[in-house]
């Protein structure tokens, strides 16, 4: 080894020359190029972390999130590099510090949460009944039965008996030849009159019902919902059907159509104010099993013109207020809300430093997938979105997808809020075709009472922006809208110069 100073000749292994004593080193050992290299890492990073600093205070969220995180994986690469080369203590401990320094920007950026909602939806915001009106939903759950492992229907007045009676009477229904169902029913006329004296019980509150302009929901907002009741008010809706189409068909129009228009107006009053979207799905239903007993009316050649215009008063088409998702959306949303809020008061959650729940941002995702179903339901294209990101975020798309799905991204930022965002999620695509097939048949029915009356027959659809297609030659009247919409038709009986409603499949 030569001496830098004198240029003397030493040992290899020698630390001092022979000649003048001056310290020899080597110039380029391994640990020398660790350090170099480890501590130019540790510069970097450092330079980084305040860039990320400076570019958050600037309001440059993307970019400041970026710097802190090259330099959150630039400190974990020197330290890596440190340990390796046995670098020197004091850059090692640089290398930690800056790391956990990087980690907490990182969390911390994480961690926040966007604004509360301004002017969030509120109780107020659901269509309700006057309040004096308020006891009649009591009467309404009245219809249940207090022990639900019993299989008959007391609150009712149906014995186990009448209910195996009469599911096997709705299966007459499941023909569509009026002559056949016609026949069907008169052959089991004794069976249909004794479980219809039987359910006097409900029958007088349904009548009692019926004397209040108003019917009110006092269904709260919370998962847990008592619809108990809906099971018997189902059967005492297919116990109508029966009653009211073998009174037609045996020639007592008078009896039929007041029980009609009787179950109609309630139905009508319960819908105008349903609050969940399961009760808006039972009248939905409701509603169904209702113009299918209108149409077996109208459908007997045997039936009046008096007859006919009588139900042309009464049993108009279904308005958009009967029919609308808008107050199921909004106790949707607000259910959901409250349930979040609840989780949110569990400690584990509320003083984790992790926060994998974004309260407001949640909330935020739901009301746009709740507005956007209502605007859908109410035909308007302009929908006001919520931001769901924090104001040092990017505004990336976040939205609720049809079967449930959001961006990895978002589930990243919000992973446990958006676990319950989708698990929460009600299938309103499922919901508004329902809907829309149930207005469609409103349509349709109408066009049945004009035509058999003479009447001109106005063809405008409802559901979609255009109208019902006429085809003369094989007599059918097709729907608008989409494809799998359009194999409901309206078929042209010849016998009585009528319509015929045939069912969707």
């Amino acid at each position: 080894m030569r001496c830098p100073k004198c240029g003397g000749e030493n040992p290899d292994d020698a630390q001092l020359c022979r000649s003048c004593s001056c310290v020899l080193k080597r110039a380029d050992t391994p640990q020398s190029k660790t350090q170099i290299k480890g501590s130019k890492s540790v510069v970097f990073a450092v330079t980084l972390a305040g860039l990320s600093v400076i570019l958050a205070i600037s309001v440059r969220p993307t970019l400041a999130f970026l710097a802190a995180a090259f330099g959150f994986l630039i400190s974990i690469w020197s330290i890596a590099e440190t340990i390796r080369g046995k670098k020197k203590l004091t850059a090692k401990r640089i290398a930690i510090a800056l790391f956990i320094l990087l980690q907490m920007i990182l969390l911390t950026y994480w961690r926040i949460d966007t604004a509360p909602i301004p002017k969030d939806y509120t109780i107020n915001d659901i269509r309700s009944a006057a309040p004096e009106y308020n006891h009649t939903y009591r009467l309404l759950q009245s219809l249940a039965d207090k022990n639900d492992d019993l299989m008959d229907a007391a609150a009712i007045g149906l014995s186990r008996e009448d209910l195996k009676n009469l599911e096997e009477i709705n299966n007459i229904f499941k023909e569509d030849d009026f002559q056949t169902v016609s026949q069907q029913l008169q052959a089991n006329a004794q069976s249909i009159l004794s479980i219809w004296q039987n359910a006097k019980k409900g029958k007088d509150i349904l009548a009692k019902l019926d004397t209040f302009p108003e019917i009110a929901d006092l269904t709260e907002p919370f998962i847990k919902h008592e619809f108990s009741w809906v099971k018997n008010f189902r059967r005492l809706i297919l116990l109508y059907r029966s009653y009211i189409c073998l009174q037609s068909c045996t020639g007592n129009q008078e009896a039929a159509v007041g029980e009609l228009i009787r179950l109609h107006s309630i139905l009508k009053k319960i819908s105008l104010n349903a609050r969940s979207l399961i009760l808006e799905l039972v009248c939905i239903a409701c509603f169904a099993v209702d113009i299918e007993m209108t149409n077996f009316i109208i459908t007997n050649p045997e039936t009046s013109d008096e007859t006919l215009l009588v139900l042309r008063e009464h049993v108009l088409a279904l308005s958009d207020e009967h029919t609308t998702l808008r107050n199921g959306l909004i106790f949707e949303y607000l259910t959901f809300k409250n349930e979040l809020m609840k989780i949110t008061k569990e400690p584990r959650l509320r003083y984790s430093f992790f926060a994998p729940l974004k309260l407001n941002s949640t909330l935020r995702l739901f009301r746009n997938f709740c507005d956007k179903w209502i605007g859908v339901a109410e035909h308007r294209t302009q929908i006001e979105e919520f931001q769901v990101w924090p104001a040092l975020y990017p505004n990336l798309p976040a939205r609720i997808e049809s079967q449930g799905k959001l961006p990895w991204y978002y589930r990243t930022y919000n992973p446990l809020g958006s676990f319950f965002a989708v698990l929460l999620t009600p299938a309103i695509e499922r919901v508004i075709t329902i809907r829309t097939k149930l207005q469609i048949h409103s349509d349709l029915l109408q066009i049945v009472l004009d035509k058999r009356l003479g009447r001109e027959v106005n063809l405008k659809a409802r559901a979609y922006s255009d109208e019902y297609i006429v085809d003369v030659e094989n007599k059918k009247v097709f729907s608008p809208g989409p494809a799998k919409l359009k194999k409901a038709y309206v078929e042209l009986r010849r016998a009585f110069n009528t319509y015929k409603i045939i069912k969707f499949v």
